[in-house]
């Protein structure tokens, strides 16, 4: 019962926030009917690159654990996709671990402690490489940078990560096993999970698993999954004609994802939206362009994950059961 009026607080909260944003803007958002679609068909490959990486990544983290009976790599690309359409409307990034970890579990029989942390290992590497670039976008958002300086920054940033993945793999895949560890056991907690989790038999697994061979290719995967995530920023300007400059939205990427980790409404709804105005206003672009912007940008990305979603149906492979 809690939960349920706590999901009903955060839409009510962001129906007021999405509301207040699109009469803020309700001027210009005519804008949005006039997209060039070609870039919209762009946009919608961008979503897919994005759906494809991840479902490689998350095939990767698998074999590692040596959960190879689950990684048919449509059946993959089929729930992460699905846990992204559950994403708009519910808080997307709970939303998409959950249906992954969920679907593993009920469909493949992967126990829930692997099933948890091979999404826990691809959307850690998301966030790693978001923290490599979030310096570099900081800096410019705040103007200490010129954009040229900041692309420079994201390079040797970037050249930076994967050289410590490579060279310290051992550490840092310890590292990111605690941490994990640290979380799993809180989640554990919880009485459903943790009437359904041998908490020291995942632990031992976890701790005695050698992931240091899959640390380099995920974290060069991530920056391609960047790479499709700041070309929809991209494309969606271009769809409206619009020039901010593709370097200039390249560096304000990072710190609006950095910024979408707070948005805790379904699907980032308001929350969301005013904070990235505020950021896209620092990097000097118009009121008039900001609303209708930032709406094509979440109908369009909306658009494509519900399209995907449905055709990506095709690729699924129902698992095969074993007779006892």
């Amino acid at each position: 019962m809690k939960s349920m009026v706590n999901r009903r607080i955060l839409w009510v909260v962001a129906a007021v926030l999405m509301g207040t944003f699109l009469y803020w803007g309700r001027n210009d958002l005519h804008r949005v009917l006039d997209l060039d679609p070609f870039y919209v068909g762009v946009c919608f490959v961008c979503t897919l690159g994005i759906a494809i990486t991840s479902a490689v990544k998350w095939k990767l983290s698998l074999r590692s654990l040596g959960e190879t009976d689950a990684t048919h790599f449509g059946s993959l690309l089929y729930y992460f996709l699905v846990g992204r359409a559950v994403g708009l409307v519910l808080p997307m990034d709970a939303s998409d671990f959950g249906v992954r970890t969920m679907s593993l579990k009920f469909n493949h029989s992967v126990s829930i402690g692997r099933a948890s942390y091979s999404v826990y290992l691809d959307r850690t590497f998301d966030l790693v490489i978001a923290g490599v670039f979030l310096v570099p976008s900081i800096l410019y958002v705040t103007g200490a940078v010129a954009p040229l300086t900041g692309v420079i920054l994201f390079a040797i940033t970037g050249t930076a990560g994967l050289v410590f993945f490579m060279f310290f793999k051992r550490e840092a895949t310890q590292v990111l096993s605690i941490i994990f560890q640290f979380l799993f056991k809180a989640v554990c907690k919880i009485p459903w999970i943790g009437r359904r989790v041998e908490f020291e038999a995942e632990r031992k697994l976890l701790a005695d698993g050698d992931f240091r061979s899959v640390g380099p290719a995920l974290y060069a995967l991530s920056a391609v999954k960047f790479l499709f995530t700041a070309m929809r920023f991209v494309v969606i300007a271009a769809a409206m004609g619009v020039e901010i400059g593709g370097r200039e939205i390249f560096l304000f990427v990072p710190t609006a994802q950095f910024a979408a980790l707070f948005a805790l409404t379904p699907a980032g709804l308001g929350i969301q939206d005013w904070s990235w105005t505020g950021l896209l206003y620092k990097i000097g672009v118009e009121k008039s362009v900001i609303v209708p912007y930032l709406v094509s940008l979440r109908l369009v990305i909306s658009l494509s994950i519900i399209v995907l979603a449905a055709f990506s149906r095709l690729l699924y492979r129902k698992p095969v059961e074993v007779e006892g």
